[in-house]
């Protein structure tokens, strides 16, 4: 008799007998409510609940939460298929929504709206240069409606946009459409009718003559930004350059005389300071400070002495019929007047890019609910105000979800809209699976774990208290950001040099040797395993979120050009790799026996310049924003580093660290020369990485403030630039170079987008990249991503993330559950789901 198959035939039957037991123990099976068969909740949490999502007036991020479910767009993204169905990495496609047509129109509205003769426009269009982009019609569908059920047209927009532009609400969001790229003719002018007061003198006027000079007051100095009048407003250049409060005017002039001494050979901060509240008339008139605020302003900016002035202004009537949106032959069409030129179309009169970026829609609010939402001004108070859309009652959607239910501070839930007219296209059959979103607002991350783990919450953030245990979990999944992190090092010597006492030295970090030294002797991987969550070795400016071409989806990592900058920086020879990529896959940024040779070939040119004495200690202060555990974490890691790095040379045990806090004006601090060495970067304008590089290259931006960039010199050739496809080879400063790939206003050669084809353009961004990474005043070491768990209950159609469409979003949720099943499961589980 085989004994084993007894066993187990007995311990078969008395697992049969013991449930059956069970089950006569507990006759209350767990039985969920049968109402939640067939539907699909996504559960989710905020930190802060939204106070409103009006988007006339909507001032953060918080409060477009609720914006993004009851909205809808006339072009959106969506992911490129191959034939297979297969998505195609990286690539996307611009697509009608809400609109079925564009059209540019600005031939028939060039005369009417854009100050062009007929006779100017025909010499236009004989030679071939005819306006584009000033003006576009948008045919809408003719099945869009409020989720009452009530039809939109064109009509709705327009009364939307005159209200968003109502000059007796001030609304937060006007100056969308008059400082921005979807800035329509005369929208400024109905917006700011009738406001009188003191303004940055930018605001009120377009360009300086003399007959301004006794009406603008030269003021830098914050006497009380929540005050009224003159106190509560500055110059431009105050906001432009991102002073704190606590620079007053003399630091202020103090900081570009010693930043900048090349451009102002005459200021001073104690001059600066004498012209604060004084006309532009009274200061040109003074012999000593007149030619200094000549200088001044002449070399900050091409507003000349609007830049830096204030001025009390009373704007004047304008007429609503002056505004560039208006309805056109039928109830459908609106037709929008730029006061700039915006290409929302290819050559071919597909969509561009831009349509979707640029132009996903308008403000659109229910007339009626809208207008019974107005509240007259308060005693004290000249502005009406409007509580739309803050409650369940004063909100109308015309997009694919509803709000049904919202607590502020505790919870909000979203349901289908029935009415929408995505759920009726044949593109989305299958799609959009969500019936119900509930998100409960959740201040701290331990709680909204707990949740999580509980089967409540649908996804969460990594925290580095978790990293260890749950990043290699089966649902986690890691979101690139298009920030890229970096050590940066102090440029200026005076600053240096100014912060030197006996046996402190600090002028090494002049040495360039020095500076790719430190480049050289930080680990960039071992950094970011032990100092973030989910991010990764940065070697670059950019990383694989910057597209040098749209239009094409082309990412500049990815091209070879950028990939060759990588290994001219760090030393990595193509011809030892099988290809390119290879060669790059081999980039670490760390070879210490070279850091070291580097930092003995400084050291002995600073013995011999006299800069470093033979028992001097080098001193480096690391700033932050605030000491906490992550900073402390950061600055440990380069702080051994840096000491690593000068074992067996001449400054072994003469190289010490030190960190300090300077609060929110940290950045500035360090443009200033407060400190050596900080850790920050930049994001944004990940689609325009040749603008991007300001932030590297121009004095208003970049932290290496005291690097001369338009004495740095650069000599290179562009291939096939010149006529008849002829190269190019010029000298010129890297901020001429720069100009000239941007198109700004004087440069030699005109090498925009609207000039040249982007795969023309990339040669030089590669090669600008180049020349300020061999700098070694920006030294990148992270490539940021964000760690992220998700739910057993959904999947994303995709966990390659797409610059355009995430991972698709509530359009492509798929879910494993419905509610009824996921309670039974969480049951199952006895509310405690295991994630590791």
């Amino acid at each position: 008799m085989n004994t084993k198959r007894l066993t187990r035939l007995v311990a078969l039957i008395l697992c049969l007998v013991m449930s059956l037991a069970v089950l006569t123990a507990c006759p209350d099976k767990f039985e969920p409510d049968p109402a939640l068969k067939g539907r699909h909740t996504y559960q989710t949490y905020t930190a802060v609940s939204p106070s409103n999502w009006n988007e006339l007036t909507y001032q953060d991020s918080n409060d477009t939460q609720i914006m993004g479910y009851i909205g809808s767009s006339f072009f959106s993204y969506d992911f490129k298929f191959d034939a297979e169905g297969n998505i195609v990495p990286g690539e996307y496609t611009v697509n009608y929504s809400a609109a079925t047509k564009l059209e540019d129109v600005t031939l028939d509205y060039a005369v009417e709206w854009l100050g062009i003769t007929e006779e100017e426009l025909a010499e236009m269009v004989e030679a071939g240069e005819a306006p584009s982009g000033y003006a576009y019609k948008i045919t809408l569908r003719d099945d869009l409606k409020w989720e009452t059920g009530e039809k939109i047209t064109a009509e709705d927009f327009v009364y939307s946009m005159k209200e968003q532009l109502n000059p007796l609400f001030q609304n937060y969001r006007a100056d969308s459409y008059y400082n921005s790229a979807q800035s329509l003719v005369g929208a400024k002018d109905y917006a700011k009718q009738g406001q009188s007061g003191w303004f940055m003198a930018t605001e009120p006027y377009a360009a300086y003559s003399s007959d301004l000079a006794d009406k603008l007051i030269f003021k830098l100095a914050v006497a009380d930004p929540e005050g009224e009048g003159m106190d509560a407003v500055t110059g431009y250049l105050r906001a432009d350059w991102g002073f704190p409060d606590t620079y007053d005017t003399k630091k202020i002039g103090d900081y570009f005389a010693t930043n900048y001494a090349a451009y102002f050979p005459n200021l001073t901060g104690d001059k600066l300071a004498a012209m604060e509240g004084k006309t532009v008339a009274e200061i040109l008139a003074d012999d000593e400070l007149g030619p200094v605020f000549t200088e001044f302003y002449s070399a900050l900016s091409a507003a000349g002495p609007l830049y830096c002035t204030v001025t009390n202004y009373t704007f004047p009537e304008a007429s609503w019929d002056d505004v560039g949106i208006f309805v056109g032959d039928n109830e459908l069409e609106l037709v929008i007047v730029l006061s700039k030129a915006l290409n929302l179309l290819k050559e071919d009169g597909s969509l561009d890019y831009k349509a979707a970026y640029n132009m996903s829609s308008l403000p659109l609010v229910h007339k009626a609910t809208y207008e019974a939402c107005k509240i007259a001004p308060s005693e004290g108070s000249t502005l009406w105000t409007s509580n739309y859309n803050s409650s369940v009652e004063t909100t109308k959607s015309w997009g694919p979800y509803k709000l049904t239910e919202f607590q502020a501070g505790k919870y909000y839930v979203v349901e289908r809209n029935n009415e929408w007219y995505g759920y009726g296209m044949s593109e989305n059959e299958g799609l959009y699976q969500t019936d119900r979103v509930y998100c409960e607002t959740i201040g701290e991350w331990n709680t909204a774990w707990l949740k999580f783990q509980a089967g409540e919450i649908e996804g969460i953030g990594i925290d580095v208290s978790i990293a260890a245990d749950y990043k290699n979990s089966d649902r986690a999944y890691y979101t690139p950001d298009d920030y890229v992190g970096s050590m940066q090092l102090q440029s200026s010597k005076t600053a240096l040099e100014n912060r030197e006492s006996d046996g402190v030295n600090k002028t090494m970090l002049t040495y360039p040797e020095f500076r790719k030294a430190i480049s050289l002797s930080v680990d960039r991987a071992e950094y970011n395993a032990k100092c973030t969550t989910a991010s990764l070795a940065g070697f670059g400016l950019f990383n694989s979120m910057h597209y040098y071409d749209v239009a094409n989806g082309g990412v500049f990592r990815n091209t070879d050009e950028a990939k060759k900058v990588l290994c001219n920086v760090y030393g990595v020879n193509v011809d030892e790799y099988a290809s390119l990529d290879d060669a790059v896959d081999a980039i670490t940024g760390y070879n210490l026996t070279l850091a070291r040779e580097l930092v003995t070939e400084a050291y002995n040119k600073a013995l011999a310049d006299g800069e470093i004495d033979g028992d001097d200690k080098v001193v480096l202060t690391f700033g932050t924003s605030v000491i906490n555990e992550s900073s402390q974490r950061q600055f440990d890691f380069l702080s051994n580093a840096l000491k690593t790095m000068v074992v067996g040379t001449p400054l072994e045990g003469r190289l010490e660290t030190e960190l300090d806090d300077f609060g929110d004006a940290w950045a500035n601090d360090f443009r200033a020369g407060a400190y050596d060495v900080c850790t920050g970067g930049w994001s944004g304008a990940a689609w325009d990485p040749g603008y991007f590089l300001l932030a590297y290259l121009s004095p208003d931006y970049m932290y290496s403030k005291a690097w001369d960039t338009s004495s740095e010199m650069m000599t290179f050739t562009m291939v096939g630039v010149g006529e008849n496809g002829s190269d190019i080879t010029e000298t010129m400063s890297l901020i001429e170079w720069y100009d000239c790939l941007n198109g700004n206003d004087g440069c030699k050669y005109d090498w925009s987008s609207n000039k040249l084809p982007e795969s023309k353009r990339l040669q030089l961004i590669a090669a600008l990249e180049e020349a300020v990474l061999t700098k070694y005043y920006t030294v990148p070491i992270q490539n940021y991503f964000s760690a992220s768990l998700l739910s057993y209950k959904v999947d994303y159609i995709t966990y390659e993330y797409n610059t355009f469409m995430a991972y698709g979003g509530m359009k492509y949720m798929q879910y494993n559950y419905d509610d009824y099943d996921w309670a039974i499961f969480v049951h199952e589980n006895n509310g405690q789901l295991n994630y590791k």
